[in-house]
């Protein structure tokens, strides 16, 4: 019989309109003053204003920065880090997608400790104590990043760095799919299709585990059935509700067995394009997965995960069944035009550096560094989006 740890869960409250009980969650952590780390384009849209205002009629000073507007770089780390130590913050609240809520859990993990978040990238040292508690707000479906104890960041250069440790997890988590409402269909989708690799990955990992499988195969089946409802119609409450829920429960299955070769080139790729990291995963997913079924290592659980899916129980039939989920996303099986200049060889790279190379090691099967060349060329011959054939 395998043997294998099983993660925390941090509280987590879900429901329509439940974003109201920030005010009574902070004060349960820790009380004001609280620093707010946000995606940008919430304040435009006046969430961040609305959620300070709560939090003021209880009595709770807020600093809002909502300076996170794509994937944020450890230079941003820092900088919130200061205007944490400045107010004397007591409690951390990441608004927003994956990248809001990674800045978030990274802030409150070492801000108190004056130190530059680049001493703890890639676990160079451990994690300080005195962290602050923080409370994350996902506004997107896709990341689980509410549920996890990794935070992903950029170098000043644009490469993607980790950060690991217990000391990222959230207090609490608040699970409010009136938040996901004004998600554009192709954002929807695409945060969504994060999740699914988080899922068929976390299911199909070499260090799977029945809590991987429990949370993964779970994820895939309410994903398969409500992810296409709400990119279809993003007013659809019900179905958003069910992303939302799929992709914390996806994110769990990431946060107890980790991801494998669809992250391994989309980190990659992220490092030398500007791309949406979801849709990325996606199409890597759908590279690599005909390369992974081919091979008799984790078979059944390809066969799972093509069930969940709505394929058939079989290894083989995964690959069709992801692509047939992308294809009712509207996600067509081809590169954005930000990829144009990106090189076979020079995805293979960044695929074997430090930062990336370990998901491809957690693949079911042995991946060798001829393999990833191989996956990389499989990538860019995808067609690029507008790019006549």
């Amino acid at each position: 019989m395998k043997t294998f740890n099983m993660g925390r869960v941090p509280p987590v409250t879900f429901g329509p309109g439940r974003v109201a009980k920030l005010p009574s969650m902070v004060a349960d952590v820790g009380g004001g003053p609280v620093l707010m780390v946000a995606d940008s384009v919430l304040a435009e849209l006046g969430v961040t204003d609305r959620l300070a205002q709560d939090l003021a009629a209880k009595g709770i000073a807020c600093e809002v920065a909502a300076d996170v507007a794509g994937e944020p770089k450890e230079t941003l780390v820092d900088e919130l880090c200061a205007r944490a130590r400045d107010i004397d913050a007591k409690v951390v609240v990441g608004l927003g997608g994956g990248a809001a809520m990674d800045a978030a859990k990274l802030v409150a993990a070492i801000a108190m400790s004056g130190a530059p978040a680049r001493e703890f990238a890639l676990a160079a040292k451990p994690l300080p104590a005195g962290a602050l508690p923080a409370i994350a707000i996902p506004t997107t479906a896709g990341t689980g990043s509410e549920v996890t104890r990794t935070s992903v960041v950029s170098t000043p250069e644009g490469s993607k760095s980790w950060y690991w440790g217990e000391e990222l997890m959230f207090a609490q988590a608040v699970l409010d799919p009136e938040l996901t409402l004004s998600l554009p269909p192709h954002i929807t989708a695409w945060t969504g299709i994060d999740a699914v690799a988080h899922a068929l990955e976390g299911s199909t990992a070499g260090t799977t585990s029945p809590a991987g499988l429990l949370y993964g195969l779970e994820a895939l089946r309410l994903l398969k059935e409500f992810l296409p409802r709400a990119v279809a119609d993003g007013a659809d409450i019900e179905a958003r509700g069910h992303v939302l829920w799929a992709s914390t429960v996806a994110g769990l299955a990431l946060h107890n067995c980790n991801t494998h070769m669809g992250h391994n080139i989309s980190h990659a790729l992220g490092s030398l394009a500007r791309v949406h990291h979801g849709l990325a995963t996606g199409l890597a997913l759908e590279v690599s997965l005909p390369w992974l079924v081919a091979r008799p290592d984790g078979a059944e659980n390809y066969a799972r995960a093509s069930q969940a899916l709505g394929g058939a129980a079989e290894a083989g039939a995964l690959p069709g069944a992801l692509a047939a989920l992308m294809r009712d996303c509207n996600i067509a099986a081809e590169l954005p035009a930000e990829c144009a200049g990106v090189t076979a060889p020079a995805l293979a790279s960044e695929m074997k550096n430090d930062a990336n190379r370990g998901m491809s090691q957690n693949a079911a099967c042995a991946v060798g560094d001829a393999d990833l060349d191989e996956m990389a060329t499989m990538m860019m011959t995808l067609p690029i989006a507008g790019k006549a054939a």
